[in-house]
């Protein structure tokens, strides 16, 4: 059994000993109860030598019978690769909720946080947080040997799908301020999101010009990625490097003040696309209407899945965790055959 110690300069009661339970033993190393009082020391005690019996008794499910949505949540952010910036805000939001609810029915907790947080939230964004809470509680799992749990994925079929075409491309790409040129070039060309491509850095962590190579570091799903430079790419970024003497580190894309754009991401309270309004400008100038800045995105996407890519290189050449997200994209090649076969004479 576990006994107690009093000692230190604040008194305080130390805990140790061992559990035995069926010829099984568990050595608990000393820990301090964290109090000088007797009896909330006791109570301590007896509180883990509970805790260890059921155990012993009952193995890894007693400990998670035990835990709490925060206990996963921290074993997620514990994980060797950190998950990113946007998560990282999502497991904010899911321990200040539901932290303290219990992993017994993460059916339970999840429907309380839809119920309290969700509700004017778009499906996807919603499949987000689903996604960050399903992902905890199985890393946590993991660690006891216990089997993974789903929790059903949010429907949605209202995912919007924009692409120009490739005069309308390039008469937009052309309206541009000169100092959003090059940016815009590579959400059409490359396919990022736009604080992917606006934090890019000179050199093999970045925009490396010697090896015609793009190099994602901070992404929306945490896994970094290297593509290769479309020569549409290559074609503007060059004269900006040459003409700053061909840098190995700093930001490539400067605003219109000389100054590196704000990461968006890491701000507590998100701002809007940084540009939006230039954006907005180059639209008007190429009578160009309902194309945002994302579009590009949608547009790069489109143009791949039309060109014959298929969808699993698609996802990795831009950075989506799983084809669920591509598969809005996939009538789009059946749209333009459809296209082709009728122009045949």
């Amino acid at each position: 059994m576990l006994t107690l110690r009093q000692r230190g300069k604040a008194r305080n009661w130390y805990i140790r000993g061992t559990i035995t339970f069926g010829g099984r033993v568990i050595d608990v190393q000393e820990f301090s109860s964290g109090t000088s009082q007797k009896a909330a020391a006791e109570y301590l005690k007896s509180q883990k030598e509970q805790e260890l019996v059921e155990q012993l008794m009952f193995g890894p499910r007693a400990a998670a019978a035990r835990a709490t949505v925060a206990d996963a949540l921290s074993s997620y952010l514990s994980k060797p690769k950190r998950p990113g910036s946007s998560d990282l805000l999502r497991v904010g939001k899911l321990n200040e909720l539901i932290g303290d609810m219990s992993l017994a029915d993460p059916l339970a907790a999840w429907r309380h946080f839809q119920d309290h947080y969700l509700a004017g939230y778009a499906p996807a964004g919603q499949d987000r947080y689903r996604s960050v809470l399903q992902s905890a509680i199985n890393v946590y799992n993991a660690r006891l040997g216990l089997a993974a749990v789903r929790i059903p994925s949010i429907p949605f079929q209202n995912e919007r799908i924009r692409f120009l075409s490739l005069q309308d491309r390039d008469r937009l790409l052309d309206s541009y301020a000169p100092h959003v040129r090059a940016i815009a070039t590579v959400l059409a060309f490359q396919g990022p999101r736009t604080q992917e491509a606006l934090q890019l850095p000179w050199g093999a962590g970045g925009i490396d010009m010697d090896h015609g190579t793009i190099f994602f570091s901070k992404t929306k799903n945490g896994s970094p990625r290297s593509v290769q430079m479309h020569p549409r790419v290559e074609a503007v970024l060059r004269p900006l490097w040459e003409a700053r003497s061909r840098p190995s580190s700093g930001h490539v894309f400067l605003n219109r003040v000389g100054k590196p754009y704000t990461d968006t991401r890491q701000l507590v309270i998100q701002g809007g696309n940084p540009l939006a309004k230039v954006h907005a400008t180059a639209c008007k100038r190429a009578k160009i209407e309902d194309f945002t800045v994302h579009d590009w995105r949608h547009h790069w996407a489109s143009r791949c899945v039309m060109a014959g890519i298929d969808l699993v290189t698609i996802m990795r050449m831009g950075g989506w965790k799983s084809l669920r997200m591509l598969q809005r994209y996939a009538a789009v090649d059946v749209t333009h055959m459809k296209e082709a076969v009728l122009k045949l004479p």
